[in-house]
């Protein structure tokens, strides 16, 4: 996780294991993604590949309701205290948002450990674009005449084959790892932050 800001403001820059966890299981798999917002493949890409005892027709019809709770726990996440959130991991055995998916937990005690290594070599060296957030937040002040407001913003990143940004809150935003360091993320963050601010 990164933060940028000063007292007034915060942008945290986090990678939601669920997130990447959920779309390594999709791409391993070769799941049509009929789903909002659409999101590109993980970049690197990940083999396909359909292991033993893993159900690839079941899991294809679990998969988009278990994305849709994916994304509802990352926007509820900040309501929840940490035991509530660890109870209400989605990508546990005991996770409410399995507890009707079979295939998916078969799935997923297979492919955890890989999409963990996958993570784990994706993450390193991945720069934080905390210089450009407080340029834009500072091109905002001077617009705006002022010190911005108390605000707190939360990206979700994610390594992807495209650029993404997808606002899932006002305050929750799910986009590709990159995007957010580029200059064509200036546009989508002063947008994002303009009602904020």
């Amino acid at each position: 996780m990164e933060t940028a800001g000063e007292e007034s403001w915060r942008v945290r820059i986090v990678d939601e294991e669920p997130v990447e966890l959920a779309l390594y299981l999709r791409d391993s798999l070769a799941l049509s993604d009929d789903v909002v917002p659409f999101v590109p493949s993980l970049a690197p890409s990940v083999p396909v590949t359909v292991p033993a005892g893993v159900d690839r027709n079941a899991v294809a019809g679990e998969w988009p309701g278990w994305w849709t709770d994916v994304l509802q726990w990352c926007r509820d996440q900040e309501k929840r205290g940490p035991e509530e959130r660890h109870r209400s991991w989605p990508v546990t055995d005991i996770a409410p948002a399995l507890a009707e998916r079979p295939a998916l937990r078969d799935a997923l005690a297979v492919f955890k450990e890989p999409a963990e290594h996958y993570r784990s070599a994706t993450r390193r060296g991945r720069a934080r674009p905390t210089l450009l957030l407080n340029e834009v937040v500072t091109e905002l002040e001077q617009e705006l005449g002022r010190k911005a407001k108390p605000f707190h913003l939360v990206i979700m990143e994610v390594s992807l084959s495209e650029p993404m940004w997808a606002p899932l809150t006002p305050t929750l935003v799910l986009a590709s790892t990159g995007f957010t360091d580029s200059e064509a993320a200036k546009p989508v963050l002063r947008e994002a932050l303009l009602p904020l601010a």
